[in-house]
């Protein structure tokens, strides 16, 4: 018999519902108890290594990811990063998730990171769960889950340097914002085409500017007044014209300057297919418009 001792009743019933759930394909292999208290009880009929490995291991690491990991991680930003507030931690919490879960392909695993978290978990458990044992669940996870406290700590690392990044970028959009609001717009329309990585600027006539135009189109003051760097080959340009319309072509909206210029210039911004800017000139030949 495995005797585990839990701190809340509340966990000790979800082990046990987890161990029940691996049962059904199990039984008579193993036979899970709870006291309705606080201590789950686990009888193993069968082989020991393979009862183990393939229900009692699956089950207390599944209890650990669903039940443990999102407070493990919270106890992590507060006690090891200091972030107090709660928003913040919410916004930290979300972002560490998203490195956990895979979900950002940017985030590339080094060497150092073969095992998995949850394999982590799962050796261990294999190292530490035996037949006969009797233990204080919590000081199982002060002692024997260090590797894998230590790697969520990595990952919350990760999410507060994005969540800071994130912060800087919201304070940048939100300066270049009151920077267009004091400003009367130099240009009623402009055209911006995105061949990447690059921007190709047209007047309202439908000229191409050249770089050397463009340039000329900043304003000096306006760029060296600010707290924070403003590229000078697109935003510094758009935000001393302040146009009352852009209209930005292009086939790859989810790039990042993209999506800049939209949160910048909001309202003012449309957002068209690159091959649209294209027949925007034939049609414009065909009827002899010059807008």
């Amino acid at each position: 018999m495995i005797e585990i001792h839990f701190d809340k009743a509340s966990e000790a019933e979800k082990l046990f519902w987890l161990l029940n759930e691996r049962k059904r394909d199990a039984c008579p292999l193993f036979h899970a108890a709870y006291d309705g208290n606080k201590i789950v009880a686990v009888y193993i009929y069968g082989d020991e290594k393979h009862v183990l490995e393939t229900y009692i291991i699956p089950a207390m690491t599944a209890f650990v990811q669903s039940v443990l990991e999102d407070r493990l991680l919270l106890s992590i930003i507060s006690g090891v990063f200091y972030f107090r507030d709660r928003e913040e931690q919410q916004q930290i919490l979300a972002l560490a998730h998203s490195f956990l879960d895979g979900e950002r392909r940017d985030y590339q695993k080094g060497a150092e990171f073969a095992a998995s978290r949850m394999a982590l978990l799962r050796e261990a458990c294999a190292s530490f769960l035996r037949d006969g044992l009797s233990f204080s669940f919590s000081s199982f996870v002060t002692f024997r889950l260090k590797p894998y406290i230590e790697r969520l700590e990595h990952y919350v690392g990760l999410a507060i340097d994005e969540y800071k990044l994130e912060q800087e970028y919201q304070t940048f959009v939100q300066m270049l914002r009151e920077c267009l609001v004091g400003r009367t717009p130099q240009w009623p329309r402009l055209y911006l085409v995105h061949d990447p990585p690059h921007f190709v600027f047209y007047d309202r006539h439908r000229r191409e500017l050249s770089a050397a135009e463009v340039k000329r189109l900043i304003d000096r003051h306006l760029v060296v007044s600010q707290p924070m760097y403003i590229d000078s080959s697109v935003l510094a340009p758009l935000v001393s014209l302040a146009p009352a319309e852009i209209e930005l072509y292009t086939d790859h909206p989810d790039d990042g300057m993209v999506q800049t210029l939209q949160n910048v210039f909001q309202e003012r911004l449309r957002l068209r297919r690159r091959a649209d800017f294209s027949r925007l000139f034939v049609a414009s030949a065909g009827n002899g418009e010059e807008s």
